[in-house]
């Protein structure tokens, strides 16, 4: 089984899927209702659906909600956290992590919208 697609809220739709498009390889798929939704399409045809919250309701995620990229090495993740810092997204530092006994080179961005996304490598 694959997993298809997942659906974010926020109210930066336009933003966020800028975000995930100039920084994370996604093609903006369609547009529609004002920037009020968008599909993205990831290199691996995983879906990306980003959308306005209902009326009267509000963009909430729990904490410690995220969004997570592994990537092949280390050497990755530091260059994907100075691309951000670069355009001005304040990431995180890069961190050396433990969790669950797996060593991981790991960094947190807050994207627009406030959607959070970690970067991860296990070592070389």
């Amino acid at each position: 089984m694959k997993l298809n697609h997942a659906n974010l809220i926020t109210t930066e739709v336009a933003a966020l899927a800028g975000f995930f498009t100039s920084h994370f390889g996604f093609e903006l798929v369609a547009m529609r209702g004002k920037d009020a939704f968008a599909v993205l399409r990831g290199t691996d045809g995983f879906i990306l659906n980003l959308m306005m919250p209902g009326k009267g309701e509000t963009a909430r995620y729990p904490d410690g909600f995220h969004v997570g990229f592994f990537v092949g090495k280390p050497d990755i993740v530091h260059a994907k956290q100075a691309e951000l810092a670069d355009a001005g997204l304040a990431p995180g530092e890069v961190q050396e992590l433990t969790r669950g006994g797996v060593n991981s080179t790991t960094f947190y961005c807050l994207a627009p919208g406030g959607i959070l996304v970690e970067v991860s490598s296990s070592p070389a």
